[in-house]
């Protein structure tokens, strides 16, 4: 898999098939199944880098590339990207009879929701601007730069969390910094190797034997605090994996040492950030607590909009999934790692002959390389199958078998 011809074959081959078994909903919407509505929660698309996201620099100085945007904002090639994915979803969702092919959707049909950052805020703009181009549709969110419970549920102390709780669960659950990146030794000589180490390098990043880390609660007890390699090369591969996807030149990302079988390795190591953060059972419950609520009541509410779509950011998208049982791969990501501006979905459907209703989940995403191209292409589309949950060649499972994790989920909520 490290030739990249292989590598690309085999990414083709998997986005075929993956469109071919998600590309089912015109057929079950024109069957015997009606789609009744759809959630998405997207990513934001491709952002410039956060304030301190860099914990690791190039060995012989050399500079990282500047940005024109300010730090944290979606950049204009990040929405046309984002609107891309709008477009998309307005197919799609129209071959399944759930909107009109043109034209301005029903305000009561939609409704769009985004975190407070301007990311966040632009992406979901950008998103509503390719599912109804010259439409009014309404993005809500809280004042930007506030923390919305909705996305920040325990940094605004509205569920059952204490750090000290979380060190020890997240402990037991995954053994800790070190057990993580025990079986990522290659994805972290990769990133050695794009910083420029070479025998002899001191910079810690170097050196395999400084491949430790730590982490415990803060000594006011209010937060966690990592260290070693996870902290330092998960924001850092971001970085890399924002300017490839942004389209600048190679010599600009990872000056120049990247390939499509390192940025995979790099985005593995962007996600092991959220094996802390975010997918352990006490930290995943609670940071998808509302969410999970919220999910339900869409779920249940016979009066809720044709389409749900919330904008946040990755870590929201790995607790979700943490909630559901469920773990993915898109092409090109490392594990888990949640595609810039790709969405988690589901998607609920009714047997009129029964009343029956099912969900299906899925992953749906551009590649790097498309999203580097702004290509027109389809995205890259997975079927997820949520735990203790029997799916149908469709993907589909019974309603009543999800709605228990969600629950659980939003029973963290004080």
């Amino acid at each position: 898999m490290k030739n990249p011809r292989y590598r690309r074959r085999a990414i083709t081959v998997l986005i075929m098939s993956a469109w071919m078994a998600f590309a089912s909903v015109a057929a079950m919407a024109s069957d015997d199944m009606q789609l009744e509505r759809v959630i998405l929660l997207y990513r934001h698309g491709v952002r410039t880098p956060l304030p301190g996201e860099i914990q690791a620099n190039e060995v012989n100085g050399k500079p990282w590339p500047t940005w024109k945007q300010a730090p944290s904002e979606l950049t204009p090639h990040g929405a046309k990207g984002a609107e891309r994915m709008g477009a998309y979803d307005r197919e799609r969702l129209a071959s399944a009879g759930l909107f009109p092919a043109r034209g301005c959707p029903a305000p009561s049909s939609i409704r769009f929701w985004a975190n407070t950052d301007e990311r966040t805020i632009a992406s979901a703009k950008a998103l509503a601007q390719g599912f109804a181009p010259g439409c009014p549709i309404a993005i809500g969110h809280l004042p930007q730069g506030s923390d919305d419970p909705l996305f920040h549920p325990i940094e605004v102390k509205a569920v059952d969390w204490s750090a000290r709780d979380a060190v020890a669960s997240i402990q037991a659950q995954t053994g800790g910094p070190d057990a993580l990146t025990a079986p990522h030794g290659e994805a972290l000589a990769t990133m050695a190797s794009v910083l420029g180490c070479k025998p002899g390098s001191t910079q810690p990043l170097c050196d395999s034997s400084t491949w430790h880390g730590s982490f415990a609660t803060s000594p006011d007890q209010s937060h966690i605090v990592l260290t070693g390699p996870i902290a330092t090369t998960s924001g850092t591969a971001e970085v890399m994996l924002m300017a490839y996807a942004e389209g600048r030149p190679l010599n600009d990302v990872g000056w120049g040492r990247t390939d499509a079988a390192k940025l995979e390795d790099l985005s593995r190591l962007h996600s092991l950030l959220f094996d802390i953060y975010a997918r352990p059972s006490y930290m995943a419950e609670r940071v998808a607590s509302l969410m999970s609520k919220r999910i339900v009541s869409t779920l249940q509410d016979a009066d809720a909009p044709r389409l749900s779509v919330m904008v946040g950011s990755d870590n929201n998208i790995v607790a979700l999934a943490s909630v559901l049982g469920i773990h993915f791969k898109m092409p090109g990501y490392g594990q888990d790692d949640p595609p810039i501006g790709g969405a988690l979905g589901i998607e609920l459907w009714r047997r009129p002959a029964t009343g029956q209703r099912y969900v299906r989940v899925f992953y749906q995403a551009q590649t790097l390389p498309q999203l580097r191209s702004l290509s027109a292409d389809k995205p890259a589309t997975l079927l997820l199958n949520p735990a203790g949950c029997p799916t149908s060649k469709e993907g589909l499972c019974r309603l009543e078998a999800v709605i228990p994790s969600l629950e659980r989920a939003a029973a963290h909520v004080k």
